[in-house]
């Protein structure tokens, strides 16, 4: 027998995006709040540019360790209607909270050698709280 759900996903997910924007004021640069849609999967997190001077490309992804309810991403998308929504290959490892990768449009893919090479010697100092 299919048990009747009373989950209330608008309120969770506001809920969510309020302590969304209580942890964004501590970093910097400021973060663009995301969806990400790896595998299949609905993920939620941000990004962040983190070496503006050298590639507006590469960011710092963030993101939440397991994937969400699909209920709950809709809620989000109603209630954050700017929320970035960005797809990868599925041939990119996304597992665990946080990557280094090259952000094009609505993509994420691996960093060009250059980039990679210009990372493994400037690497961000991240803080996470």
């Amino acid at each position: 027998m299919k048990e009747k759900e009373n989950i209330n996903w608008e309120e969770i997910a506001k809920n969510l995006l309020e302590q969304e924007k209580l942890v964004k004021q501590y970093n910097n640069p400021e973060p663009i709040s995301v969806i990400i849609i790896w595998k299949g999967n609905n993920y939620i997190g941000s990004i962040q540019e983190i070496v503006p001077g050298f590639s507006k490309e590469i960011v710092l992804l963030s993101k939440s360790s397991s994937p969400l309810n699909k209920k709950l991403i809709d809620a989000i998308k109603k209630l954050d209607k700017e929320r970035l929504e960005l797809h990868t290959g599925d041939t990119i490892d996304l597992e665990g909270r946080q990557h280094v990768l090259r952000r094009l449009d609505d993509k994420l893919v691996y960093m060009t050698e250059e980039q990679t090479i210009y990372m493994t010697g400037h690497l961000p100092n991240i803080v996470e709280i």
